[in-house]
């Protein structure tokens, strides 16, 4: 498969995610008004970089991206932006709203340029360049749970009702997008390991379910999204360690899901700390169980450093930024 293949077979995934996205909102209008800031965004964010790209001036993070990556890209940042907030974000009118989406994307956008500097100075592990990310959005949930308690979200019938979809099954494959593999033939292979590590955390996950004798919203996203992101770290592992871990961070995952559910979190605060903030946290400091010390690129305790220095500086920076969200939030009557 060559590599103009693979971007389109990426692109067209990702498509999943918009469905995804517009499929979990509950009213039809606001459903229609995140398909406007969604297309909206993505056209003005190409028409920028191949523009800039027009009179050789390149973004750091974006450059040498063809069209299908750049759009592929764009779908999957649209993702972790709607994430961060989620309807949260309909509470503006329709011009701040688009304008804090275009903020937020803008935000999570820089990441690449953060994490090319972070890569070429801290050495830090991370294989796949998507935990940034997982921190950000984690990063967002937690402190939309602690600090924008209002106005208070529930779930719509019909999405207590999902069942297992097609989103659930390509993300493993999308969230190494913009690893440095995506244009050799034996990334094929990777993403088969990596469907194999999410689909044993999402047994653990649904193993627990079955002890508690009680389902949750969304299972099978959840249960896939541990074990792919926590391991995107560390890509290569051996399947004989990885298969077992993974299944025991989906078990440990379901319990954090429990515990978080008997302190009256809401649904959105349980899914986001789950799916983000949990695996991210485990990713930092799996290397050190699962990577031999010869292909550590510090020794220990400067690589402990290292990983602890990688999360809390986009840790504390989205928390900024949601900070400053925080500032503009509309006061309740």
């Amino acid at each position: 498969m060559i590599s103009f293949e693979i971007d389109f077979l990426f692109y067209f995934a990702s498509l999943f995610f918009l469905y995804h996205t517009l499929s979990s909102v509950s009213q039809r209008d606001r459903r229609d008004l995140l398909l406007l800031y969604w297309m909206g965004i993505s056209v003005l964010s190409f028409l920028v970089i191949t523009s800039f790209s027009r009179f050789e001036i390149f973004f750091i993070g974006w450059n040498k991206r063809s069209t299908f990556q750049i759009l592929t890209l764009t779908n999957l940042l649209l993702f972790f932006t709607y994430r961060s907030l989620e309807e949260r974000i309909f509470s503006y009118s329709r011009s701040v709203g688009f304008i804090f989406t275009a903020l937020i994307f803008g935000f999570f956008a820089s990441f690449f340029y953060w994490m090319e500097r972070f890569q070429t100075n801290l050495y830090a592990e991370d294989e796949s360049h998507i935990l940034p990310f997982a921190i950000a959005v984690g990063a967002f949930v937690w402190s939309r749970e602690m600090f924008w308690t209002e106005p208070k979200l529930t779930l719509s019938p019909s999405s207590d009702e999902k069942e297992f979809n097609l989103t659930d099954s390509l993300f493993p494959c999308l969230v190494f997008l913009i690893a440095p593999q995506t244009t050799n033939y034996e990334f094929v292979a990777v993403l088969a390991s990596v469907v194999v590590i999410g689909l044993s955390s999402l047994v653990g996950f649904i193993f627990v379910s079955q002890i508690l004798k009680e389902r949750v919203p969304r299972e099978g996203e959840l249960g896939i999204w541990i074990g792919t992101l926590a391991f995107s770290t560390s890509i290569g592992v051996d399947l004989l360690v990885s298969v077992p871990l993974s299944f025991s961070l989906g078990m440990f995952g379901r319990g954090v899901y429990h515990t978080l559910a008997r302190l009256d979190w809401s649904e959105p605060g349980k899914r986001g700390v789950v799916s983000f903030l949990y695996p991210s946290i485990l990713g930092i400091f799996l290397p050190f169980l699962v990577l031999e010390p010869k292909h550590w690129n510090h020794a220990p305790y400067v690589l402990l450093g290292v990983q602890v220095l990688y999360f809390f500086s986009f840790y504390l920076v989205s928390s900024f930024v949601f900070g400053i969200l925080l500032l503009f939030k509309p006061k309740s009557e």
